[in-house]
């Protein structure tokens, strides 16, 4: 479990060195007052000016941590640096993308917690981790309007992107962006591989403060969690409902090996049942305006970060044919 989960993370590693010059922006780091990483050290996020009335945002992504082994040991399982040495720029992100005109906030994940948490940790052998992940983007967002580096008010798009753990951000911060936009803004939000479909001891492994954090953060988009089953993905029509002047899309593979084996405590086979099941993201979202999905049967985890598995089809439909088709209001068909 543990191998397969290290090495489909090394590969990844590789194909975005490979893939980084299709990235190239003009990003200027900006420091976060009262913002963490993990381990403690100044949280920045990166920044590019293009146009003023439309902005992409993309959240990050890089597992999740809740305990000593898992945020510092051997059985490490995320980062708490300010930034990796591969920050998983997208293929939003570059200057050949389909965004490559408008403005861009990118924020790094640091802080092993989804973008969720808002509190610190004390693990064993005296490991202290802030989980400051949620707190970091509103912070972010408060000092980025206060120092005027964004009109927010002035947007007529903004497009919210991540993958994996960022696909979870992505879904959660829609509030967070929401309150500061316009409301004839054009909102798109495409979560790719967030999960969602995970067994039922998936959330026993945090610790109480955590799952505060979890429940708190989730319950503003009418997420409820409950702690005896991590099988989450019923809860999509009514984010999609809370959500209803979003155009969102979901990108899932049905057999994905890091959100089965690597996190979600369930067997591939098992993933694969859920996600095709009635209460699945694909059988959910098929008579929901504003929402569809793109669920191939695939053990890929993350689609939209290298043009490989952007390439890679559902029914016809490459996942980045589906992805721009959320952010052009198409939510009529979902893919399997």
């Amino acid at each position: 479990m543990h191998s397969s989960y290290t090495l489909s993370m090394k590969l990844l590693i590789i194909l975005l060195l490979i893939s980084s010059p299709l990235f190239a922006r003009s990003w200027q780091k900006v420091s976060i007052p009262g913002a963490k990483c993990g381990n403690g050290r100044p949280y920045k996020v990166f920044l590019d000016i293009r146009d003023s009335k439309k902005l992409a945002v993309e959240f990050m992504g890089g597992g999740v941590c809740w305990s000593a082994r898992t945020c510092y040991g051997p059985g490490k399982k995320t980062w708490l640096n300010r930034l990796p040495a591969f920050p998983a720029f997208s293929l939003f992100s570059g200057n050949q993308s389909a965004f490559a005109k408008h403005s861009m906030i990118y924020f790094p994940y640091c802080t092993g917690d989804v973008h969720a948490g808002e509190h610190i940790a004390h693990y064993a052998l005296n490991l202290q981790v802030f989980h400051y992940g949620y707190r970091n983007i509103v912070k972010s967002l408060e000092y980025l309007a206060q120092k005027k580096f964004i009109d927010f008010s002035a947007l007529q798009e903004a497009v919210l992107f991540g993958s994996s753990a960022g696909g979870i951000g992505a879904i959660l911060h829609t509030p967070s962006f929401e309150k500061y936009l316009s409301p004839s803004a054009k909102k798109i939000l495409i979560a790719d591989s967030a999960g969602l479909h995970f067994g039922k001891n998936f959330w026993h492994k945090f610790s109480i403060p955590m799952l505060n954090d979890f429940r708190q953060n989730f319950d503003k988009i009418d997420l409820t969690i409950d702690e005896n089953d991590g099988f989450i993905a019923p809860a999509i029509p009514q984010i999609c409902d809370q959500l209803a002047d979003w155009k969102i899309g979901f990108l899932q593979g049905s057999r994905d090996m890091v959100m089965s084996l690597g996190f979600g405590d369930i067997s591939m086979r098992r993933h694969q049942e859920l996600i095709y099941s009635e209460l699945g993201v694909y059988e959910l979202t098929k008579n929901i305006a504003n929402c569809a999905a793109w669920v191939p049967d695939s053990p890929t985890h993350t689609f939209l970060l290298i043009n490989y598995t952007a390439g890679m089809r559902a029914a016809g439909k490459s996942a980045l044919e589906f992805a721009l088709d959320i952010y052009h209001g198409i939510t009529t068909k979902n893919y399997r």
